[in-house]
């Protein structure tokens, strides 16, 4: 007769291996089973309870049976990962907004789990038998995180609704088919990973190409507006857009690119006009092991300079979840990014260097090649290493900016979400596209000062 409890702590309780009936603890809100190794069932009246908020059952390996009879109407926060020997699983909430799942025997989910209408994190991490999302998924208007990493059986992806930001598969081996990301108009993605999915048809490869550009000044338009302060400082430190999928040519919207590992541009615009660039590189999968660390993290080297100017600078882009052990199986990989201003060295060197207020006309060179975790190596035997197969280098100017928010504009595609506090708003974009024409008709240095 538990009628006061509000929290249940058992976690790590490795001897449990059943719960008493619960239907009298009306006041419970948060149960910690996370670990409960030899817990074998969950007791009906713990599905049953209106004021649960919180679920934990990370780690339950003998659990066979997670499934609820009755709609709750207040848990929002579920997790079962680690759970090896589950079997069923039917659990519905519209309160529900974070999910975290690791269902190794679980081939699909329940329609009925799209009912939740507030969820916004959804994390199935390596279900290894799951075939198939729910195909009302889309109907989820405020999901913003699928992360589906490791779910080997995955073949295919349904329409997301237009409010998903991120959108991760890594190591889905048998995907074949995502969504139209094209058909299914958005401003609001900014990072999307396809990477080891080997089996991707060539129109998803296709498509994941077009609208990685659309992607990528997303995250400039985001960044410039100046929502990347309201992100997470550690998810999004510089608001980067990050795209991967398997490929082994870059995208034709990068007017400068080559087959090779270096490149060089010319800058058409003044300096103060320039708001950064945005880089594309096609990465080996033939790559040793010496050149990942102990996460199996990989990063790309750039090094920069302008024609004509011996001195060379250098920065180091991490790319996530590049797993060498699987490196054998995969192809190779297109990966593109952005690197923005202002406050930064290539900038000041760029400025440094422009004597011509009226245009620039710089040449810039630029070379990537991907650094071994061993810094003392000799620069000389990394460049002998070639595991670029190509590159491309895209600047991003004011009147590139402009001139997207005015296409968006007359297509009618200026769609934000509205159930985002830190969104792009109308006030924003249109606050952003004056600074931007006063930046092209004027002459500011520093292209954010207020």
């Amino acid at each position: 007769n538990l009628v006061s409890l509000t929290n249940l702590d058992l976690g790590g309780c490795i001897k449990l291996v059943e719960l008493p009936d619960l239907s009298k603890a009306t006041k419970l809100k948060r149960l910690n089973l996370k670990g409960c190794e030899n817990l074998c069932q969950l007791h009906p009246s713990i599905l049953s309870i209106q004021t649960l908020e919180g679920l934990y059952l990370d780690g339950c390996k003998k659990l066979k049976s997670v499934k609820g009879n009755i709609y709750l109407k207040s848990l929002k926060t579920l997790r079962v990962r680690m759970c090896s020997r589950l079997e069923e699983f039917s659990v519905s909430s519209e309160k529900l907004t974070a999910s975290c799942f690791s269902l190794l025997r679980i081939k699909s989910l329940p329609n009925e789990f799209c009912c939740s209408i507030y969820l916004r994190y959804l994390f199935l991490f390596q279900c290894r038998e799951l075939i198939e999302l729910p195909h009302n998924i889309k109907t989820l208007s405020r999901l913003v995180t699928l992360d589906v990493r490791g779910c080997c059986s995955l073949r295919s992806i349904p329409e997301l609704p237009p409010s998903i930001e991120v959108l991760l598969a890594n190591d889905c081996t048998s995907l074949e088919r995502i969504f139209s990301l094209k058909a299914v108009f958005s401003l609001n993605r900014r990072q999307i990973s396809f990477e080891n999915c080997v089996k991707l048809e060539e129109q998803s490869l296709n498509d994941i190409g077009e609208d990685a550009h659309l992607t990528i000044l997303k995250n400039v338009l985001f960044f410039l507006t100046g929502q990347y302060q309201m992100i997470n400082y550690y998810d999004y430190r510089r608001m980067d857009g990050r795209i991967c999928y398997p490929g082994y040519k870059v995208p034709e919207w990068f007017v400068c690119q080559t087959t090779e590992a270096s490149i060089t541009i010319e800058l058409d615009q003044p300096y103060y006009h320039l708001l950064g660039f945005i880089f594309c590189c096609v990465v080996s999968q033939n790559i040793p092991p010496p050149y990942f660390n102990k996460l199996g993290t990989l990063n790309i080297r750039c090094e920069y300079g302008h024609v004509g100017d011996d001195v060379k600078h250098t920065f180091l882009i991490t790319r996530l979840n590049f797993v060498p052990e699987r490196r054998r199986n995969s192809e190779d990989h297109v990966f593109i990014w952005t690197y923005q201003f202002p406050e930064e060295d290539m900038f000041r060197e760029i400025e440094m260097c422009d004597d011509d207020d009226s245009t620039s006309n710089q040449k810039m060179s630029f070379r990537f090649s991907v650094d071994r975790p061993e810094y003392e190596k000799r620069v000389e035997e990394r460049k002998k290493q070639v595991f670029i197969k190509g590159c491309g280098v895209l600047p991003i100017y004011a009147s590139t900016v402009v001139d997207v928010i005015q296409k968006l504009e007359l297509e009618s595609k200026l769609q934000l979400n509205p159930h985002r506090h830190n969104s792009i708003t109308r006030q924003s974009i249109d606050a952003l596209k004056s600074k931007m024409i006063r930046k092209i008709k004027g002459k500011s240095h520093r292209l954010l000062k207020k």
